[in-house]
């Protein structure tokens, strides 16, 4: 592969329909993830599951994007293609909410919930192709635009999909999530795709060493892994629980989701705009999970919606701060060619955070109950903090 192949494809313009079909494709991608989780964890007690059992079906979804998401980066990189990778995402987040209509046994839907997690390794294949629409220095701007069109695509099925669960009842937001999917799949087909060299011929271990002489790579996805983990613990994993002891309806539960996924989009904006450009990535890193580690604190202790509603605006603007400059420090010196492979690197080890957050809370609730499992999550987002002081160079 030529440098001149890679500056070529690097400098190729998508058409100027590209960039609002693509974030179209991907909204549709994150409402299809995301009707359902709202009343996920409350079905899986419904259904008779323990708080075990719940943080196993909740972090079944980590489990695949820990396993499936590296080597869906490398497949990539290999054969050059993003978009084949998008069409997977969709199809098996279909399979996996017909599963979950069927289930009857919360066992099952710990594999309905492994397709999910399938589906959502297609991830990185949407964020390496919508990066490739923008030149290198553009990179966090990219990830800012898309990172709040997943969040405000979140923000939106959250608030769906509990309205919807309350009205129809609980087996409604899968059937939704399962007909916006295929709207989605279908999509796939009009999605712009440029020409990236395949690299069907570089060992993988060496691509591996070249992703990680990137300190920046490797810093971002250990700061994210302790940042999921307090987002799975809490957010989609054991709060909904927690509102619905306290007295929440499945409509509140959407509106909880909703408000804490409105913060995050727009902290999400301002990220890579505002904040880093003026504070530096490392004191805005610092900022935002100790914002999340003071919101999860207070939860224990809280009795009534309308303050678990504030604390998750608060929690949220503290995610939606520190998710997009991970992404960009993940990516942004690597050449296209590798950058679906340090993706698929830095998705895979933030999953880390995804799957070992619910179980261990899962754990830690149903032995001491919700007030150990919030003060243990908030423990690990002040540990988050700790983290990113070790931001590489003078960020």
């Amino acid at each position: 592969m030529s440098t001149q192949t890679e500056t070529e494809a690097v400098e190729e313009n998508p058409p100027r329909w590209a960039r609002p079909v693509f974030l179209f494709i991907t909204s549709l991608y994150w409402l299809t993830l995301y009707f359902y989780v709202p009343i996920l964890s409350p079905y899986v007690e419904h259904m008779g599951g323990t708080l075990e059992m719940v943080g196993l079906v909740v972090s079944a979804y980590g489990l695949a994007q820990l396993i499936l998401r590296f080597p869906l980066g490398l497949w990539s990189d290999r054969l050059g293609k993003r978009r084949p990778f998008l069409a997977l995402g969709f199809a098996a987040n279909i399979l996996g909410c017909l599963v979950f209509v069927v289930a009857t046994d919360p066992w099952v839907m710990v594999g309905a919930r492994f397709l999910s997690g399938i589906a959502a390794c297609a991830w990185v294949a949407f964020s390496v192709l919508f990066a490739s629409y923008f030149p290198a220095q553009k990179t966090s701007q990219a990830m800012s635009y898309i990172t709040f069109c997943n969040t405000l695509s979140i923000m939106v099925a959250t608030f769906i999909g509990g309205w919807i669960a309350d009205v129809y009842g609980w087996l409604a937001p899968f059937w939704l999530s399962a007909g916006v999917g295929v709207l989605g799949l279908i999509g796939t087909l009009f999605i712009y795709e440029k020409t990236v060299p395949a690299q069907s011929t570089q060992p993988i271990t060496t691509r591996l060493r070249s992703i990680l002489s990137y300190r920046e790579l490797i810093f971002a996805s250990l700061v994210a892994a302790f940042g999921q983990y307090t987002t799975f613990a809490t957010h989609f994993g054991f709060l909904p629980n927690y509102a619905v002891e306290i007295g929440a309806s499945k409509t509140q539960l959407g509106i909880l989701a909703m408000l804490g996924m409105l913060s995050i989009s727009i902290t999400v904006l301002l990220s890579g705009t505002v904040f880093a450009p003026r504070i530096g990535a490392k004191r805005t890193l610092v900022i935002a999970y100790l914002l999340v580690g003071i919101a999860t604190a207070a939860l224990p202790y809280i009795q009534t919606i309308e303050l678990l509603y504030v604390s998750q605006v608060i929690a949220g603007l503290g995610r939606g701060a520190g998710y997009p400059i991970l992404m960009s420090l993940a990516i942004a010196r690597l050449p296209d060619a590798e950058k679906a492979t340090a993706m698929g690197f830095f998705q895979g080890v933030y999953a880390i955070g995804m799957f070992i957050g619910p179980v261990s809370a899962g754990t830690i609730g149903g032995q001491w109950g919700y007030e150990a499992l919030f003060l243990s999550t908030a423990g690990v987002a002040v540990l988050t903090a700790v983290v990113a002081l070790r931001l590489p160079g003078k960020a």
